[in-house]
């Protein structure tokens, strides 16, 4: 019985040792890590779509999922590979690529879908959801960044021909230049829809003493938002969410005047003409719809800009 025992702590410890020597040359050794490379980016290709194309939190949720499992997986793996002809780099600084990848995908992709519910009722909470994303899809470059340098000695250390996948890399620079763009009309999109949203609200509750306040702050924001995106260069041929974004701005800027400050106005009287009252009242009723009507419209033009980019 202890001559069993002693036996199976022996496989369990010294099975790195007997994956490494499995690989009778540099060649084959890479390919154990080019085979988990191509695991972790089919994954992480699916998990990026989704949030592009701005998939159901459940999708988006269980893809970042498959990619915290593949991880985990692979790191497993590769770490009974062990080293090479007791170079250690390629695994060592690949499994610290894993671990960067795990925390970029278990805590901070995780601490920014916490937020993906309510990102769109105030423009802090975009900012806050679009800083965490952002903070995780950094990390996410670091630590591809770091498995690429620790395959690149290994390859010029052992004159080894490196395998890269440049139509997934391709597409994925792709979807980061949709992303960004993206991002910036949402931005400032929701800068000018946070106000209007801001209106109603304050109408809807009676908190009518700041209602002036607030059409000065949505004529600002559209203002601004307006010269934001005009100076900004969307990308050459998808110029449509630029254009869509602008004229919701224009629209409300336009309105503001002949429409929204004269309705304001008669939420504020304490004593309302009843004539009057149904009037404001309707009015509201029509800017909500338009609100509502917009932000559709918006999410569809952007959704159908993000997908025909990449089938391009």
């Amino acid at each position: 019985m202890k001559r069993v025992l002693a036996l199976i702590l022996l496989i369990f410890i010294m099975a790195p040792e007997v994956d490494a020597q499995r690989f009778k040359d540099p060649r084959s050794y890479y390919r154990e890590f080019y085979s988990q490379t191509r695991r972790i980016q089919t994954k992480n290709l699916r998990y990026v779509e989704a949030v592009a194309r701005g998939d159901d939190a459940r999708i988006i949720n269980k893809f970042r999922q498959m990619v915290v499992d593949q991880l985990k997986e692979s790191r497993k793996i590769l770490d009974r590979v062990g080293p090479y002809k007791d170079d250690d780099v390629l695994q060592r600084e690949y499994i610290a690529g894993i671990d960067m990848y795990l925390e970029a995908y278990e805590k901070d992709f995780g601490a920014a879908e916490e937020l993906t519910s309510t990102r769109y009722n105030s423009l802090e909470n975009l900012e806050a959801y679009y800083a965490a994303a952002n903070k995780a899809e950094i990390k996410v470059l670091d630590a591809a960044y770091k498995i690429e340098k620790a395959e690149d000695y290994f390859g010029k250390t052992y004159m080894v021909d490196l395998r890269r996948d440049t139509v997934m890399a391709n597409k994925l620079l792709k979807l980061d230049e949709i992303t960004v763009s993206a991002r910036e009309v949402t931005l400032e999109y929701f800068r000018v829809d946070a106000q209007l949203s801001r209106l109603f609200s304050a109408i809807d509750s009676n908190k009518t003493d700041d209602l002036d306040v607030i059409i000065t702050d949505l004529r600002r924001a559209a203002k601004t938002a307006m010269t934001n995106l005009e100076a900004s260069e969307p990308l050459e041929d998808y110029e449509g969410l630029h254009e869509q974004a602008i004229y919701y701005f224009e629209e409300l800027n336009n309105a503001i005047d002949s429409d929204l400050r004269p309705m304001a106005e008669q939420f504020k009287f304490k004593y309302k003409d009843q004539d009057d009252l149904e009037e404001a009242q309707a009015t509201l009723r029509d800017f909500k719809e338009f609100q509502s009507e917009m932000r559709e419209e918006f999410f569809a033009v952007r959704k159908d800009m993000i997908l025909d980019y990449l089938e391009e």
